[in-house]
């Protein structure tokens, strides 16, 4: 009978270059002297942790570390530290970057079974950091990503738009985001990735996550059917338990090489 362990959470802070604080949570397995596989969970566009925390115990069950936090200035109610006005998906990668940095020193975290893992722009996010940083990363975990938001911000830099579903934004959002070639970031990778989409999506068309899959190559894309932009209900336990799965079978893979 496979292990399952009990759930224990924990506070995270992590204090950036520039002085802001990300706050967060971590959901871990309550195992005593070891080391676990971890996947850092990014929300989405003007959420917060808040909406994704439930999810924690699930992953924590099935030995995986979970972590939560805010990004700076990621959400109107956002508990780090900053504004949305400040706010781009590069400094949401400097955010992710610094979360990384803290979990990989964590004595109960395995250093070489980390995983991102968002939903929506969350998802974005850490597929750039995942470009990044492919050494420290062992997969991805993509929800509904928003690869769309390139070709968004285009159009509302060319308009002069800075309003995006209700908030306020700087003009440096499109700005930064409309130059992100999203298909060389994929190519790039070379590392498993799990995407996660529901085919009535009307805020990033199920087709972004179908041409990622292509280009990441070593994809699995997994389409919920009459979902839409967010899981819910049994829609969202379904992701969790895919996204679960993921880990456990990657990590049960012994020296495992992608060429």
């Amino acid at each position: 009978m496979e292990k399952k362990y009990g759930a224990t959470q924990e506070t995270l802070e992590v204090v950036k270059d520039n002085g802001k604080m990300i706050r967060g949570v971590i959901v871990r397995p309550d195992g005593d002297g070891e080391k676990y596989p971890a996947a850092i969970f990014s929300h989405g566009f003007g959420s917060n942790y808040s909406e994704l925390i439930h999810h924690g115990t699930g992953y924590a069950e099935n030995g995986i570390v979970c972590v939560f936090f805010d990004f700076c200035g990621g959400g109107e109610e956002s508990t780090s530290d900053g504004t949305m006005l400040e706010m781009t998906v590069l400094t949401e990668a400097d955010d992710l970057e610094a979360v990384m940095d803290t979990v990989l020193e964590l004595p109960y975290v395995d250093r070489d079974a980390l995983y991102l893992q968002g939903e929506s722009q969350g998802g974005f996010v850490s597929a750039i950091v995942g470009d990044r940083r492919k050494e420290d990363v062992k997969g991805l975990l993509l929800w509904y990503p928003a690869f769309v938001i390139p070709d968004d911000s285009k159009e509302r830099f060319k308009a002069g738009i800075t309003n995006v579903f209700g908030h306020e934004l700087s003009d440096a959002y499109d700005k930064v985001a409309k130059d992100i070639d999203v298909n060389i970031l994929q190519r790039n990778f070379g590392k498993p990735v799990l995407l996660i989409h529901g085919d009535k999506d009307d805020v990033v068309p199920i087709e972004y996550s179908r041409t990622a899959a292509a280009n990441y190559g070593y994809a699995t894309l997994r389409e919920i059917q009459g979902a839409g932009h967010g899981f819910n209900g049994q829609d969202s336990d379904d992701a969790r338990e895919m996204s679960i799965a993921f880990i456990k079978i990657y990590e049960s893979v012994t020296d495992l090489k992608l060429e």
